[in-house]
């Protein structure tokens, strides 16, 4: 199940709840985030707002409609939907985790990890507040312990792709190339067009000196997004080490006319035009 699956209640353990509650959630939830992946996202809450008339006292439209409003950095009005989700629901895990994330955002790493910390104390075996939480341990440099809290979401969903690929970064981080690939490659065996799991698969072998495996994974980045700017940078870079100037070049300009301001590939540009020579 990937995040918005565990962020939005996509699991089926809600035996209390009737069917056609549910059903009518669902409805509001589909129609919501259809809106906001239009860039549309008055809409989106808008759709939380109609469904509220109907059924004001539900946690989780109140906290879904947080969570868009947080989206639209209109923070206080968001907070106002979690603190209502709690105050209706004290056990609502999912509001203390939309509350974690909205602070995340906002770099105040203490108040989230409080918030993940409230979550797990409510459910151990929420899987979203242990990946979450792991991205705090993260930003404060304290990657032993995000790696923990990885560990503990994965024993508990091993299919999470986001998990793993990050599980992996993290290891990428402390020069841990073998785990680090390990992990990409089970986010892969869940999810085998993951561009990112690519990519980050594509860089631990390029930081170990493994061009040509790297210049496979960038391959299938480009595979699966030929309009991926970074992927055609990344291949360039491959192609730069391998000494293979003239289809570097290629790369960089497929690069640059997807991203023309990306200063990297401009300066790679500049010194492959050196070497060539033309």
């Amino acid at each position: 199940m990937g995040i918005l699956g565990h962020l939005f209640g996509g699991r089926e353990e809600e035996s209390g709840v009737p069917r056609h509650d549910r059903d009518h959630e669902r409805a509001w939830n589909s129609a919501a985030i259809a809106c906001a992946r239009e860039g549309r996202f008055d809409d989106a809450v808008g759709c939380f707002d109609r469904a509220l008339l109907t059924d004001p006292k539900n946690p989780k439209l109140l906290n879904n409609k947080g969570v868009f409003l947080e989206l639209q950095n209109r923070d206080q009005d968001a907070l106002a939907c979690f603190t209502e989700a709690l105050s209706i629901d004290p056990g609502f895990v999912p509001a203390w985790i939309s509350r974690g994330m909205m602070h995340r955002r906002r770099g105040r790493l203490a108040e989230a990890l409080d918030c993940y910390d409230r979550a797990l104390a409510l459910d151990p075996g929420s899987v979203i507040a242990w990946y979450n939480r792991s991205g705090v341990f993260m930003a404060l440099g304290r990657v032993q312990e995000a790696v923990t809290c990885y560990e503990k979401a994965l024993a508990l969903d091993p299919d999470f792709v986001p998990g793993w690929i990050d599980l992996g970064y993290a290891h990428f981080t402390r020069q841990h190339y073998e785990d680090a690939l390990s992990c990409y490659d089970r986010a892969l065996a869940s999810d085998p067009e993951n561009t990112r799991a690519w990519s980050l698969k594509g860089g631990a072998f390029y930081a170990s000196g493994e061009y040509r495996q790297a210049l496979s994974c960038f391959d299938r980045v480009l595979e699966f997004d030929t309009a991926s700017a970074s992927g055609w940078s990344m291949k360039c870079s491959v192609l730069f080490r391998m000494e293979r100037y003239r289809d570097a070049l290629t790369c960089a300009d497929r690069a640059l006319a997807l991203e023309p301001d990306c200063s990297v590939t401009l300066q790679v540009r500049e010194r492959l035009l050196e070497l060539i020579g033309d």
